[in-house]
C-alpha cells in the first residue's frame, strides 16, 4: 500500500518536472499565456487594494472621533429621504449647550461650528479656508496637537480674544515657510493675531483634515456669522467604560426636557455615534469590493480562455509525445497532471507578474501623493489562489483529453 502511494506521488513529481521544463522551452507560447492572467490579476488586486487602503483611511478618521464620544446636532449620519424634515429641526444652541453641560458633570461637553472664508496675510490668501469656533475644551475631545505656539488661555476662550490656531497647510500658504506664530491674519474685516501652529495631522478620505483649518475662540462667532442659523454640534465624550446607550438615552432626555417635546412628538434633534459611520462605511466596502470583483472576473475569464487555448494547442502539439509516454507505462492521471500543472504554472506566474505590477503602482502613488496604499499580505494570498483556481479550471478538459487518447491513434498521428 505505502509503496503505491510513493510511486504515485512519484508520477506526480515527474509530471510537475515535464509540466516546468515545458513552461521554460516554450517561451513565446508562455509569454502569450501570460498576458491574459496578469491583467485579470492586476485588476482584481488593484480594485481591491484601493479599497483597502480607502477602508485603512477612513477607519483611521472614524477612529479619531471617539468611541465613547455622541456627536448631537440636527441631521443624522445615516441619512435618509426625509431631508426636508431634518432641514426645518433648529440648530443646537449655546444655551442647551451649557445646560447639558451642567447637567453631564462625568462628561466632557464641547460646542463648535464652522464656516469658510477667505484668510489673508499681506498679498497671500487662502480661499475657502475652513473656520473653526470651538469652546475652550475643544481640545480635550479632538485631538489637536500644537506643533509651535500654545492653546487659547481660558480668558481668551470666555472674552472673544482676537486669536487663531493654524492648521500647517493654512500656515504654509499664508506664511511661504516662515512661523506664523506672533503675526497677524485677516479674516473679513477682523484682523486675529496667531497663537499657535498645528502639528500636520494628515489627510483623510472621509474627513476634513485640520491641517487647512483656523481654530478661533468660540465668543469670537459673532463677529463673522448668526449662530442661531450656523450648523452647530455638540460633542460629549465620556471616560472609557462608561455605558453609551445609557448616555444616548440620558441626553436625549435632557434635550427633549429642554426643547419642551412632550411624550408623543419625536425627536427634533440626532444623536449620532462612530458605530453607525462603522455600518455605513462597511456596507460601502462591501458594495465596492462586490463591484470591482465582477469587473476584475470578466478580466480574468479573458485571461483562463486564453490559458485554456494554448493548453488545446500543446495538447495537439504533443499527440505523438503523450502516445509514446502511454505506450511505455504512464497512467492517465500522470498525462492529466502534467498538462494541468502547467497550466496552473502559467497562471500563476501571470499572477504573480500581475501582483508585481500592482506593488510598483503602489510604491509609485506612496511616492508621489499623500495618500498611501498597502498591499496587503491577505490580497497577495488571495491573487495567487485566484491565479491558480483559473489555471486549474482553464487547463482541466485540455489535460482530461490527452489523459484519454488512445496511445495506438495517438502515435500514428500526423
Amino acid at each position: 500500500m505505502f509503496r503505491k502511494f510513493f510511486f504515485t506521488l512519484g508520477q506526480i513529481y515527474q509530471s510537475w518536472l515535464a509540466a516546468l521544463e515545458s513552461v521554460v522551452i516554450n517561451k513565446l507560447r508562455t509569454g502569450l499565456s501570460l498576458g491574459g492572467v496578469t491583467i485579470g490579476i492586476f485588476a482584481i488586486i488593484t480594485v481591491f487594494t484601493l479599497v483597502d487602503s480607502m477602508a485603512l483611511h477612513i477607519r483611521q478618521g472614524i477612529e479619531s472621533l471617539g468611541s465613547n464620544t455622541l456627536y448631537v446636532s440636527k441631521w443624522p449620519w445615516e441619512g435618509g429621504g426625509e431631508w426636508w424634515k431634518y432641514s426645518n429641526r433648529p440648530q443646537v444652541s449655546l444655551d442647551e449647550y451649557r445646560e447639558t453641560q451642567a447637567l453631564l458633570p462625568q462628561a466632557e461637553v464641547a460646542f463648535m461650528t464652522s464656516f469658510n472664508r477667505t484668510a489673508r496675510h499681506g498679498s497671500l490668501y487662502v480661499d475657502n479656508a475652513t473656520v473653526l469656533c470651538v469652546s475652550h475644551n475643544y481640545d480635550r475631545i479632538q485631538t489637536t496637537e500644537i506643533d509651535q505656539g500654545r492653546y487659547f488661555t481660558p480668558f481668551e476662550s470666555a472674552h472673544g480674544s482676537r486669536v487663531a490656531i493654524l492648521g500647517p497647510e493654512i500656515a504654509e500658504q499664508l506664511f511661504d515657510g516662515s512661523d506664523p506664530v506672533g503675526k497677524t491674519i485677516r479674516i473679513g474685516d477682523i484682523k486675529l493675531h496667531v497663537i499657535g501652529l498645528l502639528a500636520k495631522a494628515g489627510n483623510s478620505v472621509a474627513f476634513n483634515s485640520l491641517d487647512r483649518s483656523i481654530l478661533i475662540p468660540l465668543s469670537l462667532t459673532g463677529n463673522f456669522i448668526n449662530l442661531r442659523w450656523a450648523p452647530t454640534d455638540m460633542v460629549i465624550t465620556v471616560p472609557d467604560g462608561t455605558d453609551m446607550e445609557n448616555l444616548k438615552a440620558e441626553v436625549g432626555s435632557i434635550m427633549r426636557r429642554l426643547r419642551r417635546l412632550s411624550p408623543q412628538t419625536e425627536d427634533n434633534f440626532a444623536i449620532n455615534e462612530v458605530s453607525i459611520m462603522n455600518n455605513i462605511f462597511d456596507e460601502m466596502y462591501r458594495k465596492i469590493n462586490l463591484a470591482g470583483g465582477i469587473i476584475g472576473l470578466f478580466s480574468i475569464l479573458v485571461g483562463g480562455f486564453g490559458v485554456a487555448n494554448i493548453m488545446f494547442v500543446t495538447v495537439r502539439e504533443r499527440i505523438v509525445q503523450i502516445g509514446i509516454q502511454k505506450a511505455l507505462g504512464a497512467r492517465p492521471y500522470f498525462i492529466l497532471c502534467q498538462f494541468l500543472f502547467e497550466a496552473m504554472i502559467l497562471s500563476v506566474i501571470g499572477g504573480a507578474i500581475g501582483l508585481a505590477m500592482v506593488y510598483i503602482g503602489t510604491l509609485l502613488v506612496n511616492h508621489f501623493s499623500n495618500f498611501t496604499l498597502v498591499l496587503t499580505f491577505s490580497n497577495i494570498l488571495l491573487g495567487l489562489t485566484i491565479a491558480s483556481i483559473v489555471g486549474a479550471v482553464a487547463g482541466l478538459f485540455p489535460a482530461w483529453s490527452a489523459a484519454r487518447m488512445d496511445p495506438v491513434q495517438a502515435i500514428s498521428h500526423t
